[in-house]
């Protein structure tokens, strides 16, 4: 991210936001590229995130994502309030409050297993909340039969994982009519990562991005369910409660596009970390027991 582009931001949020910055840098040491500290005269610290805007509808996308955040922090979800937002010469931009607590991590699966009951609680609290970018059952088979824009390429996995890849499109054909159409709110990346502990309770829900989509919110708990696959205890509980909120069919063609999604970006950007060998572990796990199911 230049400079220039920085100082746009920054005159954005004075003229546009209203916000006396005084400070603003890259989130996460610099590695990311889209999200960044904000922090104001009265020293509070936000967090701005930015994402292409090229026809100017962002705005729109993020009014709606809004109204879907009051009501699901009404219904007791900690998702972060929206400070501000709006475009600038193609770029979307919005300014979230930053909320207390670390991520979850499966290296603690006892505090996983702990929490398990609040995290279906806050999954019952998206039901019917789905009045974001319609669309569901084909954003789910498009990836699954040919890939996303940007995310789930086929071509990563047609060299590196080619059975793999096989196996999802297989899937994505054999279940795709069975997704439901949905009527939540979907996350759509409600991992471990983006919940946020005190090691008592979730206090946070982190990383919710336009568009908000309308789906079925099992796929949600299916997320949950690929990155703890390799703990009895936690796949069994989310497999039962995956299953009494969908379909068989329709879970194994959430858990397939989970598999191409991380596997296919852990190989594109990470090929030799011991993350990425664990998620392709994940995944021939994930597969075969779909398979077999």
């Amino acid at each position: 991210m230049g400079d220039e582009t920085l100082s746009r931001l920054r005159a954005a949020l004075t003229e546009q936001a209203g916000m006396d910055v005084v400070a603003l840098r890259p989130a996460d040491g610099g590695e990311s590229k889209s999200a960044f500290l904000v922090t104001d005269r009265a020293g509070t610290v936000s967090v701005l995130k930015i994402m292409p805007d090229p026809d100017a509808d962002g705005p729109g996308q993020l009014s709606t994502l809004d109204e879907i955040l009051t009501e699901l922090r009404r219904r007791g979800y900690p998702a972060p309030r929206l400070r501000a937002f709006g475009n600038t010469e193609g770029l979307l931009y919005w300014v979230q409050e930053r909320l207390p607590g670390s991520s979850l991590d499966t290296r603690e699966p006892g505090l996983v297993l702990q929490l398990l009951p609040e995290l279906f609680r806050l999954n019952d609290a998206q039901a019917g909340l789905g009045t974001g970018k319609p669309g569901w059952r084909e954003l789910i088979v498009r990836t699954l039969s040919v890939g996303g824009e940007g995310y789930c390429l086929h071509t990563t996995l047609s060299s590196a994982a080619p059975e793999l890849l096989r196996a999802v499109r297989r899937i994505g054909a054999r279940h795709g009519d069975d997704i439901p159409d949905g009527r939540d709110y979907v996350h759509f990346d409600f991992s471990l990562a983006n919940l946020l502990t005190d090691g008592a309770s979730i206090t946070g829900v982190i990383d919710i991005n336009p568009p908000a989509l309308a789906g079925d919110r099992a796929f949600d708990l299916a997320t949950l369910l690929f990155y703890s696959y390799d703990h009895d205890e936690l796949r069994d509980r989310l497999w039962a409660r995956v299953l009494e909120l969908t379909s068989r069919p329709a879970a194994g063609a959430y858990l397939a596009h989970m598999v191409l999604r991380q596997v296919e970006w852990s190989l594109r950007h990470y090929p030799d970390a011991a993350a990425t060998r664990r998620h392709l572990r994940l995944a021939v796990l994930i597969i075969d027991d779909i398979g077999r199911k």
